[in-house]
């Protein structure tokens, strides 16, 4: 099922970019899917494919409400280098700072550790029974359980990717900005670019157009059961659709309402990886992979509920990919469909995506 979005009449139709988007959507079992192409901040390849709803046959279309899991940690380093740029934060910060009572292994972790991965942070670290996520977290149970989770690391001494370390950056913007997370992400950015269906997770509001929630297990779609609430998600809860996140972008590449100085400052690597024969660099900035290949700067993340977000930056052009169908090791990940369509409109891009490693 293809279905076109508000944006159609502004866009061109490709044949040849559909079929290869919809043979990938098939092959990696993706229920739904919405696609965007932003040229300089301007739509130019809207398209929506199969169902957001299974049960009922809705099919996706730009107004689709889907979880962005960790696309929320660029919003949330945004957040963060906005409040740096106002000069109410520094990035050498303490965190202990900030968080009342913190166990003393916290005491040298900055805010740009965190915001980079290097704190020595575990990864997960909300409180299971025999490791199944409860039903309902408040931000007191969710600080207690990260001051009780071990250390991976020694902070500075290594990276290692964290949801804990994203979780106290909402903390730090919290207790700085006065505001809820949510209130602070909405006042700040959402209601000013106009993003009227973008919102952090709540499970008790009623949110039109929403998209369920699916998995692949043994070849079979399956419902996912993602169904917990948090009391504060600055590591993976902002839900929004294409269309909000169309403007999201335009705003990125031409910012008017967002400080352009916090947005750079996203996308300088602070933890460089071991890089091949096939790009300069790539690493991790503050809420991106960043990767340089040729001279040109290529920012990425996902998400597990399914999403993907590429910027080339300095290509001019970006791609958002949102599914409702949660990406794991075993399956076609949602960036694969997002590669396929860089590739296309920039073949110098390696369809099946950047290997910087080899």
């Amino acid at each position: 099922m293809l279905a076109f979005s508000a944006f159609s009449e502004e866009t061109s139709y490709n044949d040849e970019l559909d079929r290869r988007i919809y043979t990938l959507k098939n092959k990696g079992h993706f229920p739904g899917v919405a696609l965007a192409i932003i040229k300089s901040g301007i739509p130019t390849y809207i398209r929506t494919y199969g169902e957001a709803d299974i049960s009922n046959n809705i099919p996706v279309s730009s107004k689709t409400v889907f979880e962005l899991a960790s696309l929320t940690k660029q919003m949330t380093a945004l957040a963060i280098m906005t409040l740096v740029e106002e000069e109410q934060l520094s990035i050498e910060s303490k965190l202990v700072t900030y968080v009342k009572d913190a166990p003393k292994e916290w005491e040298n972790i900055t805010v740009n550790q965190l915001l980079s991965h290097t704190a020595g942070l575990s990864h997960r670290f909300e409180e299971t029974v025999n490791g199944t996520l409860l039903l309902d977290y408040s931000v007191d149970d969710m600080l207690t359980a990260a001051k009780q989770t071990p250390m991976h690391a020694k902070p500075g001494t290594d990276w290692n990717y964290s949801d804990q370390g994203y979780f106290l950056l909402g903390i730090i913007i919290e207790a700085v900005s006065r505001k809820t997370f949510a209130e602070y992400m909405h006042t700040k950015f959402f209601k000013p670019l106009g993003m009227s269906q973008t919102h952090l997770l709540d499970q008790k509001k009623v949110v039109p157009y929403l998209a369920q929630g699916y998995a692949l297990k043994n070849g079979e779609i399956e419902r996912n059961r993602r169904v917990w609430q948090f009391g504060l998600t600055s590591h993976f809860g902002v839900m929004s659709s294409l269309d909000d996140m169309v403007r999201w972008e335009a705003e990125l590449a031409n910012p008017s309402v967002i400080n352009r100085k916090a947005l750079e400052a996203t996308w300088k690597l602070q933890r460089t990886f071991d890089s091949g024969d096939s790009c300069e660099s790539w690493g991790y900035s503050r809420g991106w992979q960043a990767h340089t290949v040729e001279g040109r700067r290529i920012l990425s993340h996902g998400g597990y509920s399914g999403t993907a977000y590429i910027r080339a930056v300095d290509h001019n052009f970006s791609i958002i990919v949102l599914t409702n169908r949660e990406d794991t090791q075993d399956s076609l990940s949602p960036f694969a469909l997002g590669w396929a369509a860089a590739n296309f409109i920039e073949p110098t891009i390696n369809a099946d995506g950047l290997r910087c490693w080899e």
